[in-house]
């Protein structure tokens, strides 16, 4: 274990998949799939930095596959765009219904 790097638990890699602007990300995916990074960044600007948005990116596509590159169409060719990986559709849909499960816990 490297320095300052804390131990993993079961469920370490839903942890760190589902941080705010990772999240973000995904639900927009979710949402409507493939977009392109400029698109991505036009609608997540507002909520966080590009410095944060390239992170996130790279995050998700190198380190967790949580999304999947994929060329699109353009008016000028094709662009860099992003998709969500099939199996973790579910997962963000299981998520939220678990969210929704615990709000409505906590209201009663």
């Amino acid at each position: 274990m490297a320095k300052g790097e804390k131990p993993k638990d079961e469920i370490w890699a839903l942890r760190k998949a589902i941080t705010r602007p990772n999240y973000a990300v995904m639900e927009l995916l979710l949402k409507k799939s493939p977009r392109t990074t400029r698109e991505l960044y036009s609608v997540l600007e507002k909520k966080f930095t590009r410095k944060t948005l390239i992170i996130t990116l790279r995050e998700l596509s190198l380190n967790l596959n949580v999304i999947q590159p994929t060329h699109i169409r353009t008016e000028n060719g094709y662009g860099l765009g992003y998709r969500l990986n099939p199996k973790v559709k579910d997962v963000v849909k299981n998520v939220q219904k678990l969210a929704s499960t615990i709000e409505s816990i906590i209201q009663e």
